[in-house]
């Protein structure tokens, strides 16, 4: 979200002589990023860019509150103005001219403040000059004093607020009910538009039930003002930021009201910015103060205490800072800092284990973890004062060993185009996950981790894969994939580096194994085999080996004299999901660019179905080995169908030398059924 400050309105709240230029300069440097500097009608303008988590910045008294800090770290005299904002408000009519409050009845959970007062004997005038030009530079429209004063308050001091036509709020029954509103109620808004509730939105109803508002974002027609307006309620809601969101989102009504309190605006400033509003009023209408100041806070908090040590916060940032620089830092950013001496040292500015506790300003509600405490150390301190190093080698040109990228992309290409889904996890992992691999004394641990929970570099990929399946249970079928490091610990050196392919799937073991199968055939890999571990769950925990000698071939035979590599290995984890790890650098040790070139047979093959059935956990990928074994004339098998525990299975016959006949191949056949009945107990569906 973009913000325009005039450089004028701007030193209304900012004390210095800096120019437009260094203010510029020095607050994108360390703060919201002013990405232009414009004229209009003379005069600067400020086109400033202010992310989603700081929506304290996202008013003139916000940017003049970071600039006073910012500027004084680059030795530019600036500070704060502190506020004028008169805090004794009287009421200004005589007893019988007072007018009654509404009665309001509000539901915390859905607004966290509600504040009002009535004015009376407001007068339509002109805006005056000096504040059209102001709103005209922000690009907002220009009404009249009444309208004006709201948004002119809103934009300086950063809350929404709202003023009501008292007189037509009285008249329906004179109560502010703040209730979810049913699905079907239509509301017509301040300009005209009609809208049809789709139930859950915030609103105000009168006694009657009528929607009288959709606060926090746009007032309604019913009680807004026009030319007979003599009096004004001017209020100001806190409506849960969710709320506000869903509201403006469904009826795609994106006020800057709405924006500014789905970003969870500090209710705190409500109150100063109904004593700027009646302070406008009364100078710019000849309003009177004619009630007292209603103010209902039940979502009233103190700010949530973040504890750190110096030490942390100089791993963190990878310097050493002194306690009284981070403390001066986070007092010039209104943080109430309290230290507490955990280490007694000849040397004050190695006491790195002092506990500090931070008690962030109610206007930052993004400061909630010890990170955060950091990085307003960090920005404020300075990212351009840390120190720059440069490799003190040349840069490698060497290809890295273990990493083809073109290998990469085919493989993902090819396995999410069969329905898998590639992710990116995070080499770090927390404690619970690392422990789902191996110990923790076996894991390297970082000294200096970003944030809690990826404190270990992980030992293989299966788990940060299964953490994305478990974050989405409403998708019960699900597989993901992932080519990513993982890191082995090397005594007293930098942990070994080793590329993974890491798979895991909710799917059938046998869909999975089809899965592996597929990849080996695209990446032209033969002779792939799963030696099933002894004792391992369901059988189907096992080691993926490839015959290195005959990778390529479609020769089989003699598998036992053939040199076979480890390429991986394929479980069932206890959530019956499988997975799949797979060494990249051993895989590219087999992988083919294309297939071998084989010449057509001159002789024919002869394909012949056969149907078993099998006990329940029967080793089919042995069978299948079992039946290739039995004669050279059997060149190939495949699994065809499977239906209950009866399994077809199409074998294929061939020789070389001649065409064999149906003859040649019954004795074939015959020992097929003889051997699997002996040693599976499967049983052949027919005669041979």
């Amino acid at each position: 979200m973009n913000i325009l400050i005039p450089h004028k309105w701007l030193l209304e709240h900012l004390d210095t002589k800096a120019t437009e230029a260094e203010i510029q300069k020095y607050v994108s440097l360390c703060g919201p990023s002013i990405e232009r500097i414009y004229q209009t009608e003379g005069e600067s303008v400020y086109d400033i860019e202010i992310t989603t988590n700081r929506v304290d910045n996202m008013s003139v008294r916000g940017i003049a509150r970071e600039a006073a800090v910012i500027l004084e770290q680059f030795d530019v005299p600036a500070k704060l103005i502190p506020s004028k904002i008169v805090r004794n408000v009287k009421i200004d009519v005589s007893p019988s001219e007072m007018l009654p409050l509404p009665k309001i009845y509000n539901y915390p959970k859905l607004s966290k403040r509600l504040i009002c007062v009535v004015l009376s004997g407001v007068k339509r005038n002109k805006t005056p000059d000096w504040m059209a030009k102001r709103l005209l530079q922000t690009e907002q429209n220009v009404h009249d004093a009444v309208i004006d004063i709201t948004n002119y308050v809103t934009h300086e001091l950063g809350h929404p607020c709202h003023a009501f036509d008292y007189d037509k709020l009285m008249k329906t029954g004179g109560e502010i009910n703040v209730v979810e509103a049913e699905k079907g109620e239509s509301f017509v808004t301040l300009d005209g538009e009609t809208f049809t509730t789709v139930g859950g939105e915030v609103v105000f109803k009168n006694g009657q039930d009528e929607i009288i508002d959709l606060p926090s974002i746009k007032g309604t027609a019913n009680t807004s003002i026009d030319d007979s307006t003599k009096n004004v309620l001017l209020l100001l809601e806190s409506i849960s930021p969710k709320k506000v969101r869903f509201a403006s989102m469904t009826h795609a009504i994106r006020t800057i009201a709405a924006q500014l309190m789905e970003k969870n605006v500090d209710p705190n400033l409500a109150e100063d910015v109904l004593l700027r509003g009646i302070e406008l009023f009364k100078n710019l209408t000849d309003a009177k103060v004619a009630s007292k100041i209603f103010d209902q806070f039940p979502g009233k908090k103190t700010s949530t205490p973040v504890e750190i040590t110096l030490k942390r916060i100089n791993e963190y940032l990878g310097i050493d800072i002194s306690m009284e620089k981070v403390v001066e830092i986070l007092k010039q950013l209104e943080c109430r800092v309290k230290v507490r001496k955990t280490k007694t040292d000849s040397d004050a500015s190695k006491s790195s284990n002092d506990l500090l506790t931070v008690y962030p300003p109610t206007f930052r509600p993004d400061i909630t973890i010890p990170a955060d405490v950091v990085e307003e150390i960090a920005r404020i301190y300075g990212y351009h004062n840390f120190p720059s190093v440069l490799m003190d080698t040349p840069i490698p040109t060497n290809r890295q060993k273990g990493v083809n990228f073109s290998i990469e992309n085919r493989i993902k290409r090819h396995l999410s185009s069969i329905g898998l889904q590639e992710i990116y996890s995070y080499s770090m992992v927390s404690a619970e996950i690392a422990l789902k691999t191996d110990a923790l004394e076996n894991h390297l641990k970082l000294s200096n981790p970003l944030t809690d929970d990826h404190i270990y570099m992980r030992l293989s990929l299966i788990p940060s894969l299964e953490e994305i399946i478990d974050q989405n249970p409403q998708t019960p079928e699900m597989s993901v994939f992932e080519i990513a490091n993982v890191y082995l610990p090397v005594k007293d050196s930098l942990p070994d580096e080793k590329l993974h392919l890491g798979l895991v799937s909710t799917l059938p073991y046998r869909k999975v194994r089809g899965i592996i199968e597929s990849l080996m055939e695209k990446l032209f890999i033969e002779n792939m085999e799963v030696d099933i571990a002894v004792g391992s769950k369901n059988n189907n925990t096992g080691i993926i080996t490839v015959d290195t000698a005959m990778s390529g071939t479609t020769n089989t035979k003699d598998n036992k004299s053939k040199k076979r590599i480890q390429l991986g290995g394929i479980q069932v984890l206890d959530n019956d999901r499988i997975a799949v790890e797979i060494e990249f650098a051993k895989l590219l040790t087999v992988v083919k660019t294309h297939p071998k070139y084989q010449p057509i047979s001159k002789t024919a093959f002869m394909v012949e179905d056969m149907t078993f059935t099998l006990e329940p956990k029967t080793l089919v990928g042995d069978l299948m080995t079992s039946i290739l074994k039995l004669s050279n004339m059997v060149t190939d098998i495949k699994l065809k169908n499977k239906y209950n525990q009866n399994y077809s299975f199409a074998i294929t016959y061939h020789d070389d030398a001649k065409n064999i006949s149906t003859d040649e191949v019954e004795p074939i056949r015959k020992q097929v059924a003889l051997v699997l009945n002996s040693i599976y107990k499967a049983k052949l569906v027919g005669e041979v």
